[in-house]
């Protein structure tokens, strides 16, 4: 867990692996709520997106990533959206051609690229956030050895 301030500016070193970072670095904004919020999707989703975003806390804090790590994530994002819009192709065809089979694959790559565009662009994962502190998940265990102890 990694423990900073928000506004801060991290060692410009890859938040994965510690190698140095590609410059310049980008600032992140980080958006987050208790958990227990999560249970008004069970009465009504649309209920849900407007408490959320009414108590949402966010922070901006600067990551680094190494040329091998921002590579990774721009191929891999390349690829959900690759999907995603092969999806809408593959119904546009189904329609104009009337090949019935392709719209299987197609509604199913459609939500299936835009979920996974949505969990791999993320590069950390807030777990709490105040005026004081942004609490974060997924560094890499070589950048949080690299970092001085929180004191107090």
């Amino acid at each position: 867990m990694l423990i900073t301030r928000p506004g801060s500016v991290l060692p410009p070193r890859c938040i994965k692996c510690n190698a140095p970072a590609e410059l310049p670095m980008k600032q992140r904004t980080f958006r987050w709520h208790h958990p227990a919020y999560y249970f008004f999707i069970l009465v009504n989703i649309l209920l849900y997106a407007i408490v959320a975003m009414a108590v949402q806390k966010q922070a901006k804090v600067t990551v680094g990533l190494c040329i091998a790590h921002r590579r990774r994530r721009f191929h891999t994002l390349l690829a959900c959206w690759l999907a995603f819009l092969s999806g809408i192709v593959l119904i546009i065809a189904s329609a104009a051609y009337n090949i019935d089979f392709l719209i299987i694959p197609g509604v199913i790559l459609i939500p299936v690229g835009f979920i996974c565009a949505i969990i791999f662009s993320r590069l950390l994962t807030p777990a709490g956030i105040d005026k004081s502190q942004v609490r974060l998940k997924g560094c890499g265990k070589a950048f949080l050895e690299s970092l001085p102890t929180l004191q107090g």
